[in-house]
């Protein structure tokens, strides 16, 4: 019979104040890989001649992107045992490629009746600036 290694969250479990890390840095395979799964070929990211011409000066990563980064930081902090029924995001710079990202979860609130565990999500970039700003709505499982 199988055995499930982890043991499950529960809101109750999951500590208030509990933060989790994610870093990683963005690599232009990155972005094609990105485009490629999600058809995002905004020529903003994937055309480096476009993206000169731009205020920007080069290509910058698709901003739903660098939204994936937090999920690791969720993950480490309420699963098993969720599912995220919401997440938003302010993007506030734009990510170049070989910026290196630093994610910070924090669990900033729990709604015990209603199974409800709160992530706030900071995205900065390597020169400690901040990217994105957002959170997770996580529900834990109800039983």
């Amino acid at each position: 019979m199988f055995e499930l290694k982890e043991k499950e969250k529960t809101v109750e479990t999951v500590p208030l104040g509990a933060k989790a890390y994610f870093s990683k840095t963005i690599t232009e395979g990155d972005i094609a890989l990105f485009a490629g799964i999600t058809g995002d070929f905004a020529p903003l990211s994937v055309n480096r001649e476009f993206a000169e011409h731009t205020s920007f000066g080069s290509p910058t990563a698709q901003t739903m992107l660098i939204a994936t980064l937090t999920w690791p930081v969720s993950t480490e902090l309420v699963s098993p045992g969720a599912v995220t029924i919401t997440q938003e995001g302010r993007f506030l710079r734009p990510v170049y490629v070989g910026d290196t990202i630093t994610v910070v979860g924090e669990v900033t609130e729990k709604i015990l009746e209603k199974k409800i565990v709160i992530v706030k999500t900071t995205c900065y970039n390597q020169r400690d600036e901040i990217v994105m700003d957002g959170s997770a709505v996580e529900l834990m499982r109800v039983r």
